[in-house]
């Protein structure tokens, strides 16, 4: 088994985080890291130090880097990196602009090099969970996202980078790829429309933004972000709605989904074969209560519940026999939930290197769709006139 030699550039506290879940796998060694404050960072033992980034990449025992940078320095990284020889697996959002990620792609193409962006996500077995049963049809179509984030500021003073849209992007580029490219991973579908609207604290700060997205799918999504509030209020929830079925998360890495859903024979067996799914509740649909119209409302296809087999939603006529309640339930915590996802993305990436006829799980396809939902939200958003 071949042990790879990784370098990392960006060593603030994900690059540290990285530094020790990488180095627990059997097949990395990381044996370089570039970084400004490289001075402190000679007590490591077994690995090379650089101040400049470019310096590392005249290391030729290095095999893979991973850039853990703020995100405007993106492009010229990866860039240097693959034209150096160097596998590269970046960190989201793959660059700042659609130019630039494409010029990063373009590289990629010209070099052979293996790329891939870190969207951990794609590897939370949780959220794999859900993409399956969609995908096998057991929750109806997907029409509605709802995701509300609320971050905390305190450790982003007027003066952090991530305020400085040349080098960030902006909250949408720079945090909110990570659940626009969740929801392309579940139910991937072309991009129609693309609006945005924001809140700016002053001429320095966009605290608060906004993104609706409409799908060829019929797919519409809203994403709020906010940097605004205190750590105490810190949040993330995300709602789905299907034809069939109700999800909530919880957690910007979900450990947890609520999950009420209409279901048949097959499609129950199916949900209940989910390994990571705990039942609730389960109700004869012939019993459930419809309050969708109040009593004398008059009259319509479904006098009553009595005898029904078969629910519309979407224009679309679904068999269905019971209501059943459960979670989903990752059984990890935080923490770990989080290293075996940046472990399973570099994994990704060195089982691709292995084998080039593997298809990333993150390609760097994915960083650009997932990039063009943010910068035109983020365009459409500047560009509204304040009432």
């Amino acid at each position: 088994m071949r042990v790879y030699n990784l370098g990392i550039i960006g060593y603030g506290g994900f690059g540290k985080f990285l530094h020790t879940h990488w180095s627990a796998l059997d097949r990395v060694r990381v044996s370089a890291i570039a970084d400004q404050s490289a001075v402190a960072l000679q007590h490591l033992s077994g690995v090379k130090t650089f101040t400049d980034w470019r310096d590392l990449l005249l290391e030729k025992e290095i095999d893979l880097i991973a850039i853990v940078t703020e995100p405007g320095a993106h492009e010229e990284m990866a860039n240097a990196c693959m034209l150096a020889g160097k596998h590269v697996l970046i960190e989201k959002p793959l660059a700042t602009t659609l130019s630039a990620a494409r010029k990063i792609m373009a590289t990629r193409d010209q070099t052979g090099m293996v790329a891939g962006i870190d969207f951990m996500m794609r590897f939370h077995p949780m959220l794999l969970a859900i993409r399956d049963l969609y995908d096998q049809g057991v929750f109806g179509k997907l029409r509605r996202v709802d995701v509300e984030n609320y971050a905390q500021d305190e450790q982003l003073p007027p003066s952090h980078w991530f305020w400085n849209r040349e080098r960030s992007g902006g909250i949408l580029v720079e945090h909110a790829v990570h659940f626009i490219d969740l929801i392309h991973c579940i139910a991937p579908s072309k991009i129609l429309t693309v609006n945005g609207l924001k809140h700016d604290r002053n001429p320095q700060q966009e605290d608060q933004i906004m993104a609706n997205v409409v799908y060829e799918s019929g797919l519409i999504a809203t994403h709020y972000h906010s940097f605004a509030r205190p750590g105490f209020f810190e949040t993330t929830q995300i709602k789905m709605a299907f034809d069939l079925a109700d999800l909530e998360l919880f957690g910007w890495i979900p450990l947890r989904a609520s999950v009420k859903a209409l279901v048949n024979g097959s499609s129950k067996q199916t949900l209940l074969a989910e390994s990571l799914f705990s039942i609730g509740n389960t109700i004869p649909i012939d019993l459930a209560t419809d309050e969708s119209r109040p009593a004398g409302w008059g009259i319509s296809e479904h006098a009553g519940n009595s005898g029904r087999q078969s629910v519309r939603s979407g224009g679309v006529s679904y068999q269905v026999d019971e209501i059943i309640t459960g979670e989903l339930q990752a059984r990890k915590t935080k923490q770990d939930m989080y290293a075996y996802c940046v472990q399973a993305s570099l994994l990704d990436v060195l089982q691709k290197i292995d084998h080039p006829s593997h298809k990333l799980a993150a390609p760097l396809e994915s960083g650009l769709d997932s990039l063009e939902v943010a910068v035109r939200a983020s365009d459409s958003a500047r560009n509204t006139p304040d009432i």
